[in-house]
């Protein structure tokens, strides 16, 4: 039980995650080696894991302690703020931020991104999941995952959000393609070979757990009939695929903007309707309370808002 835990043992463990050192550790802690070493003793007994293996170089943390620290970290971090009643300073705000999302927002994105964030926090860490681990919502709440990044709906009542970006989506054909110039109708859609993305679950958050494709999510009923000759598992190296072959294929409008500019890709209009996707960013709401969530929300907000509406082509 909680009771029985020694909870100063935590932060402990936290600056031996941090430091990776014993010594530099107890440093940090203004405590002396001998005693961080029987914290560590400790901390093995209770989680009943090695935590720490010794290396030339100091210490290695275990994957059991990786784990734990993605849950701790947090936790301790509130603490103190709470108690120390600072105010929130980026310079200084060292947590990881587990935050899923799919490869082509993260191929759009990441770079302004993480480079907006390394210049305004430079502890903090990051780690991107891919939108299709399972059971997204349970993993917000119970602080496996801070963040998600989707363009299907969450509950509201459970999960706060914000609108990053609006991304049209393109036709593309290889610059010399037959159609490059004329277009593709709609029969013509039906029928040439295709570059698709490979069927997944948990994509979507619905009922109706059967293996799909974002396209097929977006359009439904209404995505006509396609020649599906190639399946890939990322829409990043879709208009690299297409560029080089007779192929056509449906991608976000900014992956195919660099191969156009270049001359090796060809945009098209679609044959049919198909509106404008809508990446919002979620959160459980048990995080609202927190100052370096509204940070973080705000830092994503902007770089986000920076790239603009992809509606070129």
């Amino acid at each position: 039980m909680l009771r029985n835990r020694d909870l100063n043992l935590l932060p402990v463990f936290d600056s031996l995650m941090q430091e990776q050192h014993l010594s530099k550790a107890a440093e940090r802690l203004n405590m002396s080696q001998p005693a961080v070493s029987n914290a560590l003793k400790r901390l093995r007994q209770g989680f009943d894991d090695e935590l720490f293996v010794r290396t030339g170089r100091g210490l290695k943390p275990t994957q059991r302690a990786r784990e734990l620290h993605t849950q701790i970290a947090p936790a301790l971090a509130s603490i103190r703020e709470s108690f120390e009643g600072r105010e929130f300073s980026a310079e200084n705000f060292s947590r990881t931020i587990d935050i899923s999302m799919n490869h082509a927002v993260e191929h759009i994105w990441g770079e302004i991104l993480l480079r907006e964030a390394r210049a305004q926090a430079p502890n903090l860490k990051w780690k991107l999941h891919p939108d299709y681990v399972d059971d997204i919502p349970a993993r917000l709440k119970d602080g496996r995952l801070s963040y998600a990044v989707e363009y299907t709906p969450m509950p509201e009542d459970q999960f706060g959000s914000r609108l990053l970006l609006r991304e049209g989506l393109t036709l593309i054909c290889a610059s010399d393609h037959p159609c490059a110039n004329t277009g593709v109708t709609m029969e013509q859609f039906e029928s040439l070979p295709q570059v698709s993305l490979v069927r997944r679950s948990g994509l979507i958050r619905t009922q109706n757990s059967r293996r799909t494709t974002p396209l097929e999510f977006l359009l439904g009923n209404a995505l006509p009939e396609r020649n599906i000759a190639v399946q890939m598992s990322s829409f990043v190296s879709v208009p690299h695929v297409v560029a080089a072959t007779d192929l056509i294929a449906v991608v976000p409008s900014r992956l195919a903007k660099f191969l156009s500019d270049n001359g090796k890709l060809k945009c098209l209009p679609l044959p049919f309707d198909c509106p404008m996707i809508e990446v919002q960013l979620y959160w459980h709401r048990s995080r609202d309370n927190d100052p370096s969530h509204k940070w973080v929300v705000e830092m994503m907000s902007k770089t986000a808002s920076s790239l603009g509406t992809a509606d070129w082509f």
